[in-house]
């Protein structure tokens, strides 16, 4: 009974980081030769779950409770033009029953995310990048397994969208093609019976947007995401769940950070989101509360630099005297 629980807390390894680096979904870019780098930590919970589409709880398990320690960092090749990454330390517990739960470092996540156009207050992004395990955990241990093992690829296409009021619209879908994944066994069963220790992974579908406030000094919006997981293999009962089997759910959140003028522009921000629908997933509350610090690494910090600070909001392009000296060299309007 207790082997018949979810598969969320291998996926939440991913979407909980995903939470705390903003940058990799939305329309902010780091101005050129500027350095935005911290430390993030989640904490993830859930008690109640879709085993398919049934919504039950498991009393073996109690709470499942995923705590992750990200470190992430965004650099501005240009303007238009971040290289991004993120380094989770995930550490997982059930507060019920005899499963043990798992600890350590998980998959570094890198990224490239480009500016394509500027079509007025409407930028048109594009984004491409991956994953891999940077150590040989033990994936097959759901809900406890701190990953999935499994190596991506991902192409993210954003659209960001500027309202007066420094108000801003964000929505990106995601495309991620996932390697398959060696288990320590010779069997296992989804929608029939495999002989062979490789189990076959299916690619993932993820979208969503983002609603409020953002500028410099401040940022505040609400945000919705759906994880769709291709094929309609679901936990069967009393089995034990399976890595390759479809987790889908729909989350909506809160995002909020402030820059202190006081620490050089250090940030906090602070998210919450909650998984409102699913399949195969659990009921999960998630907060993470993250600081991040930005270092200006140009030669000539003076010379007609970036009047809104080491951040480059797209929008403000339309306006001149926002303008980053790329833009006025590449005569964007």
């Amino acid at each position: 009974m207790k082997l018949k629980s979810l598969l969320l807390s291998g996926i939440l390894a991913f979407t909980s980081a995903n939470l705390i680096a903003q940058n990799m979904t939305d329309g902010i870019f780091m101005a050129k030769n500027n350095f935005c780098g911290g430390i993030g930590y989640t904490h993830d919970t859930w008690n109640k779950y879709w085993e398919g589409t049934l919504f039950r709880e498991n009393k073996n398990l109690g709470n499942v409770n995923t705590q992750t320690i990200t470190a992430m960092g965004n650099y501005g090749i240009s303007d238009r033009f971040n290289v991004l990454f993120m380094l989770p330390y995930v550490k997982t517990e059930a507060t019920k029953g005899t499963l043990k739960g798992m600890s350590g470092v998980q998959d570094l996540t890198l990224a490239l995310k480009y500016r394509i156009a500027q079509i007025k207050n409407l930028s048109v992004i594009g984004s491409v990048g991956g994953s891999l395990p940077t150590n040989n955990y033990v994936a097959d241990y759901l809900p406890l397994a701190i990953g999935m093992q499994s190596k991506t690829l991902f192409t993210r296409g954003i659209l960001y969208y500027t309202l007066p009021h420094e108000l801003a619209i964000t929505a990106q879908g995601t495309y991620t093609h996932r390697s398959n994944v060696r288990v320590d066994r010779e069997m296992y069963f989804s929608d029939q019976a495999y002989f062979t220790n490789e189990m076959m992974m299916p690619d993932v579908v993820n979208f969503g947007g983002k609603f409020g406030h953002y500028s410099y000094r401040w940022q505040l919006e609400a945000t919705y995401e759906q994880n769709i997981v291709n094929g309609d293999i679901d936990i069967r009962r009393n089995d034990m769940p399976g890595l390759c089997a479809k987790m889908d759910f729909t989350r909506i959140g809160l995002v909020a950070a402030y820059r202190i003028p006081q620490l050089k522009d250090l940030q906090i921000m602070g998210t919450v989101g909650q998984i409102v629908a699913g399949r195969n997933v659990g009921k999960s509350t998630t907060f993470s509360i993250s600081i991040l610090q930005y270092i200006d690494l140009r030669k000539n910090k003076g010379g007609g630099g970036i009047p809104t600070g080491p951040i480059c909001r797209p929008g403000d392009a339309n306006h001149t005297g926002n303008m980053s000296t790329d833009e006025h060299k590449d005569g964007h309007k």
